[in-house]
């Protein structure tokens, strides 16, 4: 090795962190191995994005390497790697495996500042991805790749014939393997000290023992260990504290003290220890995000919520699953519902809501044969899409959760396990002092060593901070076997803080499929009425579909400029004639109100300009409807908000106080009504058909979409609830209350475990090794109870001995 290069690998790159070997290249007075290395640090310096440098000491990756993307320079190529596109934005997902610290999602998510093409991005840590938004007439595919390449983030872009990526859990099993391997070992040398054993009378085997286990202790301290130094150094840098930083001062404290008694004292150390402690760290460390790996598969791959849509097979239209639906399949969309695949238009145009996927409210419209994606809503009269791509239910899924991360929402015992935790640490490295010096005065300095070490390690938050997401992620899983899809674990926990329900009646309380249809007035001709039926069949309604149904088959008619109202009607020009259905005020203002239609509500006809009647549409409530009433009232207030007039008071009344009974309600009025109860620190959730209702369940502190197929999916809600499972409320809700208390429970087993643990650590009672025993075991007894008690509550509640499987 020439002397110049031995100089150069002792200079490390400024922003790899990895040594100077081949080339050295200075700047600004800072050291780089490469070219890329440096010009990666210059784009940071430029956009004053150099605090990338203050989260992680040489976060950076090694930018040696060439990459070639010109093959995103073809358009349908780069297409198809998108998950959303429009006139302005394209939205795109990247698995990363360059992703590995905090310093990496603090750069990718200030990718805008890099470009002002950019829009956004988002990264999951987990799984190593990041999702862009950018507007692709100021940056391509091609470029935003180039950019990212140029950082050290180069995406991994899956072809065909590429293999699939390696297991992440690899470098863990790795880490809890050396260290295993150690503390074998180090215990084998260790007998005879363990024992009192004088082998052959100091013999020189017994001897080189220490030195042997100071040895191998060396990759667990910078290999198994590294993942807590690093997070400690990061946090510590940021002028913040997390509990890797006591957990970190515990180890080098052992290696330093067992190094000083082997090489000064000659003495066999703490190394042992030191191995074992980092090896039961890594397999409770490794068994806390295994938990949190089986939570995330339930809700990505086995979806929550079988969303079905509507197929045309020759003429006839029916219902059938997501995942049953494949390229090439026809699919009828009505108004307000969601595209739940990337398809080509087949009818003339379309005007597509992308709020959820966008944040943009504005409607685009889509021409024949235009590419629409998933996750866009319908707004105005029915189109025929064909399928191009497979549909995504973890994709939907996303958009259901969008909301609430882009809100900021945060359950609030969630948020208060969070604050307990950061003073949490900063009390047990207190304690930690405290002890060591108490020690110290009395004259003990390895019990000293032996507290302070423990203290560090034996108190941990872990088990606080799983309290939540376990308990509550169990009951999920729970909830939906039994028809109730819930959005996340902080709507459990929001269901279990109610104490007012207000109801929606038609499709809510009343079937949507099954009413008493009467036509009163002058029936309309076949020519007329087709053109009434091809306007019904535009509508999610419930009546629309009461009366759809009722009316005889005709042929579809054309229909231009469909207008739906929320909560009034709907209108269009069908033939050439301009309809309008819906309440009697929409179609014709200057019509009298009746009184005569007992139990029955009235849709209205209007064909240019003469009303010629209406349909009394008798509902019928569902079954045991005054059950359902009788269980909830001892424990909540009712109310119901209908648009319908007040035919069905008298038979509601029976069970809701009639001063909670609203009838002839607008949208606006119902959103008002739920603001109004919330200021009187009520805790209302809101049960509707989650399409009319959809401001009033968003208002709520619980939305609940009543449907009957779950096609009728809408972000705005909470939760989704079969219509037929809808007598299931009460238990659901008492389901809910419980799982609630096993967090509060979960709380109370961390807090015992902590007060114990810490007051044995303090008197130098536990040694380094047996706490990192008990520090996993606090966890696994907060999983346990969350795992025995859902099933517990699942079994009281839903699933008797004769239905035990279900769970």
């Amino acid at each position: 090795m020439s002397l110049k290069t031995a100089q150069n690998k002792a200079l490390k790159c400024t922003h790899c962190g990895e040594p100077c070997v081949d080339e050295l290249i200075q700047s600004q007075g800072e050291n780089f191995c490469c070219e890329g290395c440096k010009m990666v640090y210059e784009i940071l310096l430029e956009n004053d994005l150099d605090n990338f440098y203050c989260v992680a000491d040489s976060p950076g990756v090694n930018k040696k390497k060439n990459n070639s993307f010109e093959y995103l320079k073809e358009e349908s190529f780069a297409n198809s790697l998108l998950d959303f596109k429009n006139d302005e934005i394209s939205k795109v997902r990247f698995f990363i495996p360059a992703i590995h610290c905090s310093a990496c999602i603090w750069l990718l998510e200030k990718l805008y500042k890099l470009n002002s093409g950019i829009v956004s991005s988002r990264v999951d840590f987990n799984k190593k991805t990041v999702i862009i938004s950018f507007k692709h007439n100021d940056l391509s595919l091609y470029e935003l790749v180039k950019l990212l390449d140029s950082i050290a983030y180069t995406p991994d872009i899956q072809l065909e014939n590429k293999k699939t990526n390696p297991s992440p859990y690899r470098r863990i099993w790795l880490q809890i393997g050396i260290a295993g391997f150690v503390f074998g070992n180090s215990m084998l040398f260790s007998l005879p000290e363990y024992f009192g054993l004088d082998i052959l009378n100091e013999d020189l085997l017994t001897k080189i023992f220490p030195y042997l286990n100071a040895l191998l202790a060396i990759p667990v301290l910078f290999f198994s260990a590294q993942d807590y130094f690093k997070s400690a150094w990061g946090v510590i840098r940021q002028k913040q504290i997390n509990m890797d930083v006591p957990i970190s001062i515990g180890i080098i404290t052992l290696f330093i003290y067992s190094y000083y008694i082997i090489f000064i004292q000659s003495g066999l150390g703490y190394l042992d220890s030191l191995s074992g402690l980092v090896f039961f760290l890594l397999l409770g460390k490794y068994y806390q995000q295994k938990t949190f790996d089986h939570l995330r598969f339930d809700r990505d791959i086995k979806s929550f919520f079988p969303l079905s849509v509507s197929r045309l097979k020759g003429r006839l239209e029916e219902q059938v699953l997501l995942n049953n639906i494949l390229p090439s399949d026809i699919l009828k969309i009505r108004n307000e519902e969601i595209i739940p695949a990337d398809s080509l238009l087949i009818s003339d145009s379309a005007s597509i809501d992308y709020s959820f996927v966008t944040g943009e409210s504005l409607p685009e419209i889509k021409q024949k044969e235009d590419l629409i994606y998933a996750g866009g809503r319908l707004k105005g009269s029915a189109i025929l899409v064909q399928v191009k791509k497979r549909p995504s239910q973890s994709y939907l899924n996303q958009l259901w959760d969008d909301e609430s991360i882009q809100s900021g929402a945060k359950a609030a015992v969630q948020s208060t396990a969070d604050k307990i935790s950061k003073y949490f640490t900063g009390v047990v490295l207190s304690i930690a002092f405290i002890a060591f010096l108490s020690w110290l005065f009395i004259g003990s300095f390895e019990n000293a060593i032996t507290a302070f070490t423990t203290v560090l390690i034996v108190a941990c938050p872990c088990a606080l901070a799983l309290a939540t997401p376990v308990t509550l992620g169990f009951a999920m899983r729970i909830l939906a076997k039994t028809g109730f899809f819930v959005k996340n674990t902080q709507a459990v926990e929001n269901l279990s803080k109610i104490d007012t329900i207000v109801f929606d009646k038609t499709g809510t309380l009343t079937y949507s499929d099954k009413a008493e249809v009467v036509f009163e007035g002058n029936m309309p001709e076949h020519k007329v009425l087709a053109a009434i039926k091809t306007l019904f069949n535009q509508s999610k309604h419930p009546l629309s579909r009461i009366i759809y149904n009722w009316l005889p088959s005709y042929p579809v008619q054309n229909i231009e400029d469909y207008k739906e109202i929320s909560g009034q009607g709907i209108s269009a020009k069908v033939n050439g004639q301009i309809i309008k259905l819906g309440k009697k005020e929409f179609v014709d203002h200057q019509l009298k109100s009746d009184n005569n239609t007992v139990n029955r509500t009235q849709v209205y006809i209007n064909v240019d300009g003469l009303t010629y009647g209406c349909f009394n549409v008798k509902h019928v409530f569902r079954e045991n409807i005054g059950d359902l009433f009788n269980s909830l009232t001892p424990e909540y207030e009712l109310s119901l908000l209908s648009g319908d007039i007040s035919t069905e008071k008298d038979y509601l009344k029976k069970w809701i106080k009639e001063e909670n009974l609203y009838f002839e309600q607008l949208p606006g009025d119902k959103k008002e009504f739920i603001l109004k109860s919330q200021a009187a620190n009520q805790k209302v959730l809101m049960a509707g058909d989650g399409l009319n209702d959809s401001a009033a369940l968003k208002s709520s502190d619980f939305g609940l979409a009543i449907t009957e197929s779950t096609s009728q999916f809408s972000p705005a809600c909470d939760g989704i609830l079969l219509g037929n499972k809808i007598q299931q409320l009460p238990k659901i809700m008492k389901f809910s209350k419980s799982a609630f208390k096993l967090v509060i429970a979960g709380f109370i087993v961390s807090f015992l475990y902590n007060i114990i643990g810490l007051s044995l650590a303090v008197q130098a009672l536990l040694s380094p090794v047996i706490a990192a025993i008990l520090m996993p075991i606090s966890s696994f007894s907060v999983v346990l109870l969350a795992t025995v008690g859902t099933r517990y509550y699942a079994k009281k509640y839903f699933f008797n001995t004769q239905n035990k499987n279900e769970i």
